[in-house]
């Protein structure tokens, strides 16, 4: 857990000036729930968002995406960890649907509490141009897409030697 979630947060701080989105967050949270279950994984998605987002400054939204975090990393743990061989495809698919899962809740949560329409969250995350936010930039599709990505190419391969030398080391 603290390896995985350090590694998270060192991703988040070192390529912050990256791209949007762009980051081994959601693929590392959902691989950790992968391999160590609903509730290590559900503590390595929250842990990896607080404590990032304590260096980035911490705000309401850092409960929001945190327990939004660990909720996908904790669903990926009861989609994946009791099973023995998981397929790219599949991997690829869930890793871009329970990304869709935190980017919509992280997005229409605080609409909620601040009173604004939720569909607007929504445009913001996947249109933001059509929405008049300005930049042609989709948020949430790029953010999908690279936990898909990497949840097919490294997925698989990370999962199964992981799981393969704690179950050598006698850990699982």
């Amino acid at each position: 857990m603290a390896s995985l979630t350090g590694l998270n947060v060192a991703a988040r701080v070192v390529l912050a000036g990256g791209p949007p989105n762009v980051k081994p967050v959601a693929f590392l949270c959902l691989t950790a729930g992968a391999i160590g279950g609903p509730v290590t994984g559900f503590v390595v998605g929250f842990m990896s968002m607080l404590i990032s987002d304590i260096y980035f400054g911490a705000g309401y939204w850092t409960i929001i995406s945190a327990v939004s975090m660990g909720v996908i990393a904790f669903l990926a743990g009861l989609f994946w960890k009791r099973r023995a061989r998981i397929a790219r495809t599949e991997l690829a698919v869930g890793g871009f649907l329970l990304t869709v899962i935190y980017d919509v809740a992280t997005s229409v949560i605080p609409a909620w509490i601040f009173g604004y329409s939720w569909w607007v969250a929504i445009l913001m995350l996947y249109v933001p141009f059509v929405a008049g936010f300005g930049v042609p930039y989709p948020f949430g599709f790029v953010h999908e897409l690279t936990t898909a990505v990497l949840m097919g190419a490294i997925g698989p391969t990370l999962v199964g030697r992981v799981r393969m030398m704690l179950n050598h080391n006698g850990r699982v």
